[in-house]
Parts: C-alpha cells; sequence; structure tokens
C-alpha cells in the first residue's frame, strides 16, 4: 500500500501561510491602536500638567491665560484629530480580525478534510491487510490440504 497523500496538502500549507499574515495583520492593527492610545493618554496628561503648571503661578498675567486657552483649543482640536484615527484604526482591527476568522474558518475545514483522507486512507490500509492475511490463509489451508492427500 502506498503511503497517506493529502491531495490538498499544498493549499492546506497555503491556507496555514494565509492565516499566519492575517495574524500579523491583526498585530499591526492592534499595535496601531495602542500606539493611537498611547499619543492621547500624552496629549491628556500635557494638558493636564500645562494647566497645572500656569494655575499653579502666584501671579495670573492675560498673557498666560490666553496662551493656556490657545494650548487648550489645539489641544483639543489633536483630541478629536486622534479620536478619528483611533475610530478608523478600530475598524481597520475588527476588519483584520474577521478576515482572521475567516482564513482560520477554511484552515478547519482543510484540517477536517485531510483527517477524513487520513481515516479512509488507514481503513484501505486495514482492508488491504486483512485481504492479505486471508489470501495467506488459504493458500496455506490449500497447500496442507494437497499436502495430505498426497500421503
Amino acid at each position: 500500500m502506498r503511503r497517506f497523500q493529502f491531495r490538498l496538502e499544498r493549499v492546506l500549507q497555503w491556507q496555514l501561510e494565509v492565516c499566519q499574515v492575517k495574524e500579523n495583520d491583526v498585530r499591526r492593527s492592534l499595535s496601531a491602536v495602542h500606539g493611537t492610545e498611547a499619543r492621547i493618554a500624552q496629549l491628556e496628561a500635557d494638558s493636564v500638567a500645562a494647566e497645572q503648571d500656569v494655575l499653579s503661578q502666584r501671579a495670573l498675567r492675560a498673557a498666560d491665560l490666553a496662551a493656556l486657552a490657545q494650548f487648550r483649543l489645539r489641544v483639543a482640536v489633536e483630541q478629536k484629530s486622534l479620536a478619528a484615527l483611533r475610530a478608523a484604526q478600530l475598524r481597520d482591527l475588527e476588519r483584520a480580525r474577521e478576515s482572521l476568522v475567516a482564513e482560520r474558518r477554511q484552515l478547519r475545514l482543510l484540517e477536517k478534510l485531510r483527517g477524513r483522507a487520513l481515516c479512509a486512507h488507514a481503513a484501505a490500509v486495514d482492508r488491504e491487510a486483512e485481504e492479505l492475511a486471508a489470501e495467506a490463509y488459504a493458500s496455506r489451508w490449500v497447500s496442507e490440504i494437497a499436502a495430505n492427500e498426497r500421503h
């Protein structure tokens, strides 16, 4: 009996590679989201620190308050921009995850097909072994009968 060979082995290997690419896409998207969240957190920390710095001064000048107001406006614009970027990155991450789930589903299907083919091959090998054993037994039995008749 020939050894087991899954006809779709190359397809299965290709699907494994596709899944690895999709996993890398998810990691990259997740990293981008974390980077943006870190930028948002840093912006908020800088904003709080600047406010504390200005408000902790003994003598507040109008120019300092105007600069703080201008800084707050820039921070608000930057926060809005970062929030929009984060939302887009989260959408990309969700699409990447959905794509990964679909590719993994394909991979599981191919693995299941491979398992079924392996079981069918094992059953065929067992049947062939049983047939060989039956032929050997029948041949021996016929030989013994022939030998008994000669004596």
